[in-house]
């Protein structure tokens, strides 16, 4: 993909006293490590870019990626946003209900996810075709003949394999053009130990708590977890519940912080998670989300008996899923 849009845009900047780029809300590795790689690519152009999010970090292995490579992120309300700041969201897009509309203007979205950023966003970058944000940064960083440093090269290749299951789901030619490359930059030590260290040991009664309450159905399993769930620790349960051979979907769902977080795996095409959750949840009012045809994920805006999660999940999914 040409990139003169880009270097437009740079050129439209120049002269601002600062541009945010923003992760989605409640970021993921690939939406932290693409924020990272894009504010040092900002900042070798001249630019002073800070690096933020809404939400929280409630994952171990996020917090370690943020530590262990010094990434310099900060929560939205602690930059005293103006509406002057241009802002580019990254790893998410404006408009969608998982990216909080900051103080500032949006000039732009950089995105892999099936998405479509609002006509006034002047730069646009979505491919959902490639199976992360990280893979568009190490574009970028070839477009402009800039090396990538070994923490920032680091970052992109724990997001990329973070989005792509170890290079098991949704790769493109282009992930694996940017697999190599980053692995010939990054520390890879420091890579491996991020991508290792994925739990707590607190955590690990999750899985029993999960197993106790899961409903399977034919090739799919539905499961609520009664005693809450970090939202990113949903990924890491569902994606285990996938590597059971007779499991082609799973669905779950978990209270916390007053919201119902639901995540969604498929590994059949006859079954586009993305396009599920919207007609569930967005279609219906109930709630929102969305996300990729294998991976994706949701909010419940409705509140319910505990006792009665398990059942209201399945009796929302159900009829949407193709199963055998």
């Amino acid at each position: 993909m040409s990139l003169e849009k880009f270097d437009r845009l740079l050129a439209s900047l120049t002269g601002c006293s600062r541009i945010i780029v923003q992760a989605h809300d409640f970021p993921d590795h690939d939406a932290i490590g693409s924020a990272f790689a894009l504010a040092y690519l900002l900042k070798k152009q001249g630019f002073a870019p800070f690096i933020t999010y809404q939400g929280f970090i409630d994952r171990v292995s996020l917090r370690n990626l943020i530590d262990w490579l010094d990434i310099p992120i900060t929560k939205s309300h602690l930059l005293g946003l103006k509406p002057s700041d241009k802002i580019i969201v990254v790893d998410g897009c404006i408009g969608e209900k998982n990216v909080t509309d900051l103080p500032g203007i949006e000039v732009g979205v950089i995105d892999h996810h099936q998405v479509k950023a609002p006509s006034f966003v002047a730069y646009q970058d979505i491919r959902p075709h490639y199976g992360s944000t990280a893979t568009i940064m190490v574009e970028y960083f070839n477009h402009f003949d800039l090396p990538i440093p070994k923490r920032v090269a680091a970052a992109l290749l724990v997001g990329l394999s973070f989005d792509t299951a170890n290079f098991t789901r949704a790769v493109s030619p282009a992930d694996i053009k940017a697999l190599l490359q980053l692995q010939l930059s990054a520390d890879m030590d420091m890579v491996n130990r991020i991508c290792r260290n994925q739990i707590e040991y607190q955590e690990l009664k999750l899985f029993d708590s999960m197993l106790s309450n899961m409903r399977k159905e034919k090739n799919c399993a539905f499961a609520s977890l009664p005693e809450g769930c970090p939202k990113n620790m949903l990924g890491v349960l569902g994606d285990f519940l996938l590597s059971v051979d007779e499991l082609d979907i799973v669905i779950l769902s978990a209270r916390n912080r007053e919201k119902t977080f639901i995540s969604l795996r498929s590994e059949c095409k006859q079954n586009n998670v993305a396009d599920i959750v919207r007609r569930v949840l967005n279609n219906s009012g109930v709630g929102f989300g969305g996300g990729h045809p294998h991976m994706a994920g949701g909010v419940i805006n409705e509140t319910f008996q505990l006792a009665s999660e398990s059942s209201y999940i399945y009796e929302l999914f159900r009829s949407e899923l193709a199963l055998s």
